[in-house]
């Protein structure tokens, strides 16, 4: 229960600050969304949670409290915190919102990525490839996430990227619950995300957001269909 079943909040927690913790948890959770930890109707029950985070259960309620403001977590009808179910109409909406803003943080990025940050993606895509290869869904929807959070952290447009994390809260889940690997591997040399890498190396900004676009329409070819109408 979320918003019963109050604890007493341990000692450590009190010397910290109940609301550096509960930002703590809110982050965790907020990752485990994004990076495809959680399916859509998975219900995120407060004491084991906490327990997985080995924080009380206090700053975990707030945090899955403010998800749900957010609109990342719903309450069921036991105001248990779970994960919502994305219909193909929400689906179109949120994936036109992510594919303006990451194409505009791809634009930025291709700017003034650095070397080193170029590496960071490339180890990325190298895990996607890897979890791919594998047959693994899972593992291929997370390093898949991870290299589209790290394009976003290396833009200097801040706030859009924090819109960008926000959306993929509700994406995350989609690709969690996929069960098969996209058409193409991302080994393959027309892949988007090594045409986007290709971009950046260049730092050439119009080649950049053409190959966002292209990895856009290529993920929702193949999400799409998976999902009830």
């Amino acid at each position: 229960m979320i918003l019963q079943d109050e604890a007493l909040t341990p000692l450590t927690e009190r010397r910290t600050g109940r609301g550096a913790l509960a930002a703590y948890a809110y982050e965790q959770i907020r990752e485990r969304l994004i990076h495809s930890q959680y399916r859509g109707g998975d219900r995120l029950v407060l004491r084991p949670l906490a327990a997985s985070l080995k924080l009380s259960p206090t700053p975990v309620r707030e945090a899955l409290l403010r998800l749900v403001s957010e609109q990342a977590l719903e309450l069921d009808e036991r105001n248990t915190a779970r994960v919502p179910v994305i219909s193909r109409a929400v689906f179109v909406e949120i994936h036109a919102l992510r594919a303006d803003i990451e194409e505009r943080l791809a634009r930025n990025v291709a700017e003034h990525i650095t070397p080193e940050q170029i590496a960071a993606l490339e180890e990325c895509h190298n895990d996607f490839i890897r979890a791919y290869e594998a047959g693994d869904p899972h593992g291929t929807a997370v390093a898949n996430a991870a290299f589209h959070s790290a394009v976003a952290d290396f833009a200097s447009l801040t706030l859009t990227a924090g819109f960008m994390h926000g959306l993929w809260t509700r994406i995350g889940p989609i690709y969690a619950a996929a069960n098969g690997l996209p058409d193409i591997s991302p080994a393959d040399k027309n892949h988007p995300h090594l045409q986007l890498l290709s971009a950046f190396r260049e730092h050439d900004v119009t080649k950049a957001a053409e190959a966002m676009r292209r990895d856009f329409a290529q993920a929702q070819s193949w999400l799409e269909p998976l999902l009830p109408s």
